[in-house]
């Protein structure tokens, strides 16, 4: 069974999602498929199920313009709840792997769980108090390192408090949580996936002040996000050279960008 082209068959739409019995399993309405940014992500949820990965089909003409400009006005379908897969549970004291995560970067107080069939570190992305997509962070070196569930969601947001409308943009999700505890009122967001598009433009467009604070190895990809959100937003937004991973929390990363959030 060739998947890729199974997928290609689809002829999914940009933004389109479905979800249908799986073509390798057989497993009753198990399958999902989401075409975002030209690539098209599915999964198959059943325990004993290893189906899943991406195609890259493209974008018309037609979507990249109408994302870009922001003249796709129809009404959108209302993004499905995500149903959680059958290996993905809530944390128990037998996970030690999981735990050990938790506490290394201080997310003992998060919602999240744990995917006992690939050993990963589950984040639940939500839309409107309803999980939409989760992301799954290998715990043991597993490739890839990240993955994403539905691939439905295009940004990964963390928030404490009440936003002071500035948003910091980074490069994982375990540095959006660090970004929010750090900085309360603050919303960590982190870009999911390898490019910026409209999509994560349209979330980033919502803050009246943008900071881009990605690792320090990527300071060409920084600069290249500031370009492009100053682009297509018209705001003007500031890069944060750290000397670290903003995870690591070094005492001079954190007072650089606490300079950057109240300046």
């Amino acid at each position: 069974m060739n998947v890729k082209k199974y997928v290609e068959d689809l002829m999914l739409g940009e933004g389109e999602t479905t979800r249908i019995n799986c073509p390798v399993c057989n497993g009753m309405n198990t399958f999902t498929a989401t075409k975002d940014g030209g690539a098209v992500m599915y999964n198959c949820y059943k325990l004993d199920c290893s189906i899943r990965g991406a195609v890259t089909t493209g974008m018309t003409a037609d979507e990249i313009r109408k994302r870009i400009q922001g003249l796709d006005r129809q009404p959108r379908k209302e993004i499905e709840a995500m149903p959680y897969p059958e290996y993905v549970v809530n944390p128990k004291p037998e996970h030690q792997l999981l735990h050990r995560f938790l506490g290394r970067w201080g997310l003992t107080n998060e919602e999240i769980f744990y995917d006992v069939k690939d050993r990963r570190a589950v984040f639940p992305i939500k839309h409107k108090g309803v999980v939409i997509d989760a992301v799954g962070r290998a715990l043991d070196g597993a490739v890839p390192k990240w993955f994403r569930y539905t691939g439905t969601a295009s940004v990964f947001k963390r928030l404490l408090g009440l936003s002071n409308g500035v948003c910091v943009v980074v490069e994982d999700v375990i540095s959006a949580i660090v970004v929010a505890q750090l900085m309360p009122n603050t919303t960590g967001l982190a870009i999911l996936g390898t490019s910026l598009g409209p999509a994560q433009i349209e979330h980033i467009g919502d803050f009246y002040k943008v900071i881009i604070a990605l690792d320090p190895d990527a300071m060409s990809k920084t600069l290249s996000y500031k370009q492009e959100v100053e682009t297509w937003t018209g705001k003007k937004v500031q890069a944060l050279r750290l000397d670290d991973d903003i995870k690591y929390k070094l005492d001079s990363d954190v007072d650089r960008l606490k300079e950057m959030i109240n300046g």
